[in-house]
């Protein structure tokens, strides 16, 4: 792969307040995009298609700027030179992904009146929502999640990407942008069927690809967010739970959560407490913003959590580091015989001790050793880290409420 040789420098702007380090902070907690990326305290990079050829690539890096200014630089190397209107492409692309230009402004407003929410804009005023970072790979990673957990929803869009996207190297890295709308819409589902792991969700992400290109996708993202939603609505696949997640995490539009979905209850009690306001109260009283509140209350608790929780483990260590050291057991005698299994079993029955070990049962039954209960609960985490045990909801192929089990 060849190293791509000409980088061009810019900037971009982002609407204040505005933290770059909430940003990469939340990008680091994105699971479905975080294998895209190479992240470090200093900026991200990703690759995204080139401007006027999707079977390239170029990659965008983005670090802070050193002017003072709200904003971000940005650096993207190419095969060749970018013409203004394709660097202009590539900016408006990250400012999307980045939601640079998000408006926060009046939601902040009622957020700082919102006593319960106040503390969490301690560590989130500055954050500016992350989204994936095209149409496609959003409405690619929404169909693929129907129906299945979100860390094996992440591993087959990851899939896709490294299968079916462009290639590019930059800084002695590799990356691979995800393809756009223009080339998934030209595959069938029989050759989506290798990369997603079954012929039914090989057939929805065909039609839901199919059937969101073929709408205008500048009304999805600037025209009246009800007739945006009800064009979302009619395509074939595309229930409620994908509408909202595909205007709010790919789109960036606030307006609208579907707040009874107990991912954003749990929310509404981690902020409010038990009970919390019930989903209509917070709909009047955010508005039009009610997702930055579903957006921030989500991310801010989540990262107090993790601040506790390391919290928590310099305490632990430091009580460790303060107890006496423990005195050694004596070590058997070399003569004294090691019991095996079954006497083992008999002996801890006999003395009234927990086994320490699983053990083959009487009846014969193997035992489960460690090394198994590991692969087990990997299987059930998923290899990126992300919780595996919260599922989409399913959703139908005749439109929004039907329901779909393939």
């Amino acid at each position: 792969m060849t190293e791509l040789g000409i980088t061009t420098q810019t900037f971009l702007s982002a609407t204040t307040p505005f933290d770059l380090r909430c940003t990469l902070r939340a990008i680091a907690g994105f699971q479905p995009g975080l294998r895209d990326v190479r992240l470090d305290e200093h900026g991200v990079r990703r690759a995204f298609t080139h401007p006027s050829d999707p079977s390239s690539a170029v990659v965008a890096g983005v670090t802070a700027r050193d002017d003072g200014a709200p904003g971000v630089a940005l650096t993207v190397h190419s095969a060749a030179p970018l013409t203004p209107p394709e660097l202009d492409d590539v900016g408006a692309r990250v400012s999307a992904w980045l939601g640079l230009t998000d408006d926060r402004a009046e939601f902040l407003r009622v957020a700082e009146a919102d006593e319960p929410v106040r503390p969490l804009l301690a560590v989130a005023a500055g954050l500016h929502q992350v989204r994936f970072s095209s149409l496609a790979e959003g409405v690619a990673y929404f169909a693929l999640v129907q129906n299945s957990a979100q860390w094996y929803a992440s591993l087959h869009k990851r899939r896709l990407t490294i299968h079916l996207g462009p290639m590019a190297q930059a800084g002695g890295e590799d990356f691979v942008a995800f393809p756009d709308l223009s080339t998934l819409t030209g595959l069938t589902p029989e050759q989506f069927l290798p990369y997603v792991g079954g012929t039914a969700r090989a057939t929805r992400l065909a039609e839901l690809i199919g059937g969101v290109a073929a709408l205008d996708e500048g009304l999805l993202r600037h025209g009246p967010y009800e007739e945006a939603r009800a064009a979302l609505l009619a395509v074939r696949g595309v229930g409620a739970y994908t509408a909202h997640s595909l205007l709010l995490r790919v789109l960036g539009r606030p307006d609208a959560v579907p707040l009874e979905m107990e991912q954003f209850v749990r929310t509404a009690k981690g902020v409010y407490g038990d009970p919390p306001p019930a989903p209509d109260e917070l709909r009047e009283r955010y508005g039009r913003w009610v997702g930055w509140w579903a957006y921030t209350c989500r991310t801010a608790l989540g990262w107090l959590d993790q601040e506790k929780k390391a919290r928590e483990r310099v305490e632990r260590a430091g009580r460790l580091r303060q107890r006496p050291p423990a005195s050694r057991r004596p070590r058997p005698s070399r003569g004294r015989a090691r019991l095996g299994g079954a006497a083992l079993a008999e002996s801890s029955q006999a003395s009234g001790l927990p086994l320490a070990l699983t053990l083959p049962s009487r009846t014969g039954a193997p035992a489960t050793s460690g090394a198994e209960a590991g692969r087990r609960t990997l299987a059930l985490v998923g290899a990126d880290g992300a919780a595996g045990h919260e599922l989409a909801p399913a959703e139908g192929d005749a439109g929004p409420d039907a329901i779909a089990r393939g």
